[in-house]
């Protein structure tokens, strides 16, 4: 309550705030609370600081960096004594940490502006604090320098190894995904590479990245996805049983364009989703079906990669489609049923199996060729 008087403090008079003249209030009662030095916990090995939890910085550059953790950690130390209060923070960066023993302080300039409850007029706050960093090593780093890891991720190749070409494309792809996934799992990390004959694994630092990267692989190849947990001990901490999780990926063991077998018939992959594989049988029926992966894994082969099928001449179309097979130029003929569209002199992939030929498509013409 504001009464006119003689402030208690200076003796002049004036509007009185709690027995103070206007100026002898703000002496009294600066507009922020904030210590002259404020510690912060950085990681000398990854460059992150610790607010209520572990932060991962938004920059790469080292002075952009510690501008950032030299204002936050101003401003988690700063109490505002109004909602009328805003404030301004400007690290003063001169120098870089020298390793995990540095010590670095980095100066900061504050300036408040607004006004507390009962005055008037608002009125600016200026003040010169110390951050101190104290370079430690953060859980995430203490946990891979010591090759901790929570999950096993496994990357396969439905009944078959994969290959040379798949291996280095999948390892970039698992590689890719993880840097970024680090933005936010900052456990998301490769403690362990381990290349087997059938496939890769992975030893990572998160349970998540593993399922998250396994449906990333899943998501652009198609396949399967199995999870299993060992029990590895119990948390001293909470009593729990702690658990190892291997997430294993099985990409499918054709592509588009191959010939599969299923109960008995042979089908040309047409379409490869997230869930399914769709087919359609080279005999006279073309039959499309689409399978589930857990049932084309079980009850399908692979019988011919698509660049390894024959090829044949179309020679006549009617009545029926008559090819001349390149190799061995013995002509074949096929009903013709209007689901290959074809004329003659154009090229086709044919499937020999058990002496019995069977048309599988046209060859797509080569749009560059001239």
């Amino acid at each position: 309550m504001k009464i006119r008087g003689i402030c208690y403090r200076c003796g002049a008079e004036d509007e009185l705030i709690d027995g103070l003249c206007p100026i002898c209030y703000a002496q009294e009662h600066p507009l922020i609370e904030v210590p002259e030095r404020v510690e912060i916990e950085v990681c000398h090995m990854c460059g992150s600081y610790k607010r209520k939890i572990w932060q991962t910085p938004k920059s790469e550059d080292a002075y952009e960096i510690l501008y950032e953790i030299a204002y936050y950690a101003t401003k988690d130390a700063i109490k505002k004594k109004s909602v009328m209060v805003d404030f301004e923070i400007y690290p003063k960066i001169t120098q870089l940490p020298g390793g995990k023993r540095s010590k670095l302080i980095i100066p900061v300039h504050i300036v408040a502006k607004g006004r507390l409850p009962g005055e008037k007029e608002d009125r600016t706050y200026e003040k010169d604090i110390e951050v101190h960093l104290q370079m430690v090593q953060c859980p995430r780093c203490s946990r891979f320098m010591s090759n901790y890891y929570e999950a096993t991720l496994q990357v396969r190749a439905m009944n078959r190894y994969l290959t040379e070409e798949e291996r280095e494309e999948l390892d970039n792809f698992v590689r890719e995904e993880l840097a970024k996934r680090l933005k936010k799992d900052r456990m998301a990390f490769i403690a362990k590479f381990i290349p087997q004959k059938e496939g890769l694994d992975y030893q990572l630092g998160s349970v998540g990245a593993a399922r998250n990267v396994a449906q990333k692989i899943k998501e652009r190849y198609g396949g399967k996805i199995t999870e299993t947990a060992t029990l590895v001990g119990v948390d001293r901490n909470t009593g729990k049983d702690l658990y190892r999780v291997t997430v294993s990926v099985r990409i499918p063991e054709y592509k588009v364009g191959d010939v599969v077998e299923y109960k008995d018939r042979y089908y040309q992959v047409t379409s490869i989703t997230e869930d399914k594989v769709y087919m359609k049988s080279i005999d006279y029926r073309r039959e499309k079906i689409g399978l589930s992966w857990h049932v084309a894994e079980k009850e399908t082969k692979m019988v011919k990669k698509n660049e390894e099928l024959d090829t044949a001449t179309v020679i006549a179309t009617t009545p029926n489609i008559m090819v001349m097979d390149d190799k061995n130029y013995e002509v074949y003929e096929f009903d013709n049923i209007g689901d290959i569209e074809v004329k003659e002199g154009d090229k086709v992939k044919i499937l020999k199996k058990e002496g019995v030929p069977y048309l599988v498509n046209k060859v797509k013409e080569d749009k560059n060729k001239k």
